[in-house]
């Protein structure tokens, strides 16, 4: 072996670049985080950056509550500035779906996210234009954010290496070395690294790497459709808050000043016999009838949008479980490997939290107690993750 270092983490992305930091902090020495590409060029640099702690299960708005606290004092912090955007959440649910609502405040609540539900009137004065439903439910949070992920990314890859985190890009690992049942370093194509302990954060990639070692995790790729929406020439119709409608299935942000960030909330994202996705050969622009599909949404829930138009398309690869929920673990067998993949493009706001614990996971040798809902075998014993606000 080449290097040493104490720590490997495998993946740029913004999970191993939280999970770097906090280890600094933890007092780590040296570490090393191998990006095959450029860091943040996954998901992390794709992300919707909505951060919002209206969900349905208590740890998963905890995860989104800190995130809303380290982005929101990031620059406080660490002397680099993120742009943070607090336009405040507003959820839109169907009348029929009012106790699955309730239920979730009620969640959120618990978990000190500060929500409440308001009258369609009230939905009107925070989103001018919304078409609300008096029969409907209406939920806001006044702390939801939204952070543009690239830059955010790039500033706590700049806050870790001031800290002295080393970072390699254009680094491809290749293997991960396991001696006698524990790690010992990886294998790249920038030299070898001797380390008792690595940690696989490379999304949908991190299913073959840890395949090679034993471990079956059921995380497959799947091709993530988004738009950003113009209004109307003319028009003074704005989005003002990050929201979710469920009568279109839609969540949405803005972008700008006369633009607005538009995605699908779609259903059995974990297909398991579904096409083989080759997350390194896809089509990085949405299908026609995605996007199609996505005007006509925006139109029930902002009828002027009806003439509004496509300014430009995306698409990328989500690495998703059967619950769209992460795995967080050590490993079993093989002393000092840990991984945490499965995101289902949840990842950037979750990752303050992850990379806390992951780190106190790494130098303890303990998983902390909060990442235990996020545990692998919940997939064999039926203690999958309920979480979302809305029952569709």
């Amino acid at each position: 072996m080449g290097r040493t270092a104490d720590v490997v983490i495998v993946g740029g992305g913004v999970t191993g670049l939280c999970t770097a930091l906090a280890l600094k902090e933890r007092g780590v020495g040296r570490i090393e985080v191998l990006e095959r590409h450029f860091t943040g060029s996954g998901q992390s640099g794709r992300a919707a950056g909505v951060i919002r702690g209206c969900v349905g299960h208590a740890t998963v708005a905890a995860t989104q509550l800190e995130g809303q606290e380290f982005y929101g004092t990031f620059e406080a912090r660490y002397g680099i500035p993120v742009e943070v955007h607090r336009t405040g959440y507003l959820l839109v649910a169907r009348s029929h779906e009012r106790a699955h609502v309730e239920t979730t405040v009620s969640v959120a609540e618990r978990a000190g996210c500060r929500l409440g539900l308001v009258a369609a009137e009230e939905a009107v004065e925070i989103q001018p234009g919304l078409d609300a439903d008096p029969a409907g439910v209406h939920v806001f949070e006044p702390g939801g954010i939204y952070v543009d992920p690239a830059p955010a990314t790039q500033a706590i890859r700049l806050a870790a290496t001031a800290t002295g985190v080393a970072i390699r890009e254009g680094c491809e690992v290749k293997e991960v070395v396991v001696e006698g049942g524990r790690v010992t370093g990886v294998v790249s194509n920038d030299g070898n690294v001797s380390a008792e302990n690595v940690l696989v954060a490379t999304s949908v990639w991190g299913t073959p790497q840890l395949a090679r070692l034993g471990i079956e995790v059921p995380v497959r790729p799947h091709i993530a459709q988004m738009a950003f929406f113009h209004v109307p020439a003319g028009s003074g119709q704005r989005l003002q808050t990050t929201l979710f409608d469920s009568r279109a299935g839609l969540y949405m942000r803005p972008e700008g000043v006369a633009q607005m960030f538009v995605g699908r909330k779609e259903k059995d994202f974990h297909d398991p016999d579904g096409p083989a996705i080759d997350p390194d050969d896809y089509k990085q622009t949405a299908e026609y009838f995605a996007v199609q599909r996505m005007h006509a949404g925006l139109s029930v829930t902002l009828p002027s949008m009806s003439d509004g138009f496509v300014h430009r398309t995306y698409a990328c690869t989500y690495d998703v479980t059967p619950d769209e929920m992460p795995i967080l673990e050590q490993a079993e067998g093989i002393d000092g490997l840990f991984f945490a993949l499965g995101f289902s493009g949840g990842g950037f706001s979750a990752a303050p939290w992850v990379g806390r614990r992951m780190a106190d996971c790494i130098t303890s040798g303990e998983k902390p107690p909060e990442i235990t809902p996020f545990k692998l075998e919940r997939f064999e014993t039926g203690e999958t993750i309920t979480w979302s606000n809305t029952p569709d």
